[in-house]
């Protein structure tokens, strides 16, 4: 199932009765968020929206459209309680995550945003408050904790407010080995064992700990070559820094999120 379906079924799917939606009807039509036609929906509504840049009416798939739809139950986007300008979309929760899993979905608010989505009755799902760093400490120590039923899960480490990029950086975490964090800046692959070795060496050995995080990063961005004679020194001088080296990710990418989660 593709992701973005999965957040509909899990989650978002009680918020097709508050969209004006029309249906398929034979039609060949392709979203204009997810890019796919409609025959891969998992439902046969879309919503006609108006592209603001365009000047005219875009179809965008019930699951996709879920994220633009300002709706009762994320409580105020702007306004008052008694006067709100506007409801809360999920695509729009800049700062918050989300994690959805096969049983339950949970939203890691920040103090303001939850206390905009606590004015809600009927909260889409359970909400946390917690964020930055601790929220993906939250998260790493919910997913260790699932049961094989619990999967897949989506976690989405950043809400943002780019609905499009988000939806297509959306991949499913298959198992409590390896963690995607997605957001509109893209996925990243992160090795809970893994992640787990380097937060020890850390903590055990606080000075190669530093010298190995600025050679990874320093080699990540480029600034210096993997074969760069302080950085063989290094590694020769620290067989642990060297194992760690060898198990990180080829793409510089994941190297660089992983260095700033521990």
């Amino acid at each position: 199932m593709d992701p973005i379906d999965y957040l509909w079924k899990r989650l978002t799917e009680p918020l097709g009765s508050e969209m004006v939606l029309q249906k398929i009807n034979g039609e060949n039509v392709t979203c204009y968020c997810c890019d796919r036609k409609s025959k891969y929906w998992a439902t046969d509504s879309y919503v006609n929206r108006q592209d603001s840049y365009l000047k005219m009416d875009v179809p965008v798939c019930a699951p996709c459209n879920a994220l633009f739809l300002g709706t009762q139950r994320l409580g105020i986007e702007k306004g008052t309680p008694e006067k709100p300008a506007g409801f809360g979309k999920l695509g729009m929760l800049a700062g918050c995550g989300l994690i959805v899993t096969a049983k339950e979905s949970i939203i890691l608010t920040n103090p303001g945003w939850h206390k905009r989505i606590s004015y809600s009755d009927n909260v889409l799902c359970r909400l946390e408050m917690v964020s930055g760093k601790s929220a993906f400490e939250y998260t790493v120590a919910l997913i260790k904790g699932l049961e094989p039923a619990d999967f897949p899960v989506i976690y989405i480490s950043d809400l943002g407010r780019k609905k499009a990029e988000l939806v297509k950086n959306l991949i499913l975490t298959t198992d409590s080995k390896v963690l995607i964090s997605c957001s509109a800046n893209g996925a990243a692959r992160i090795d809970l064992e893994l992640l787990d070795a380097l937060q020890t060496f850390a903590v055990n050995d606080k000075k190669s700990w530093t010298k190995f995080k600025k050679f990874i990063n320093d080699a990540s961005n480029g600034r210096i070559s993997p074969s760069d004679e302080k950085l063989q020194e290094f590694m020769a001088s620290s067989p642990e820094s060297l194992r760690l080296a060898r198990l990180l990710p080829a793409d510089p990418h994941e190297k660089l999120a992983l260095m700033r989660i521990v």
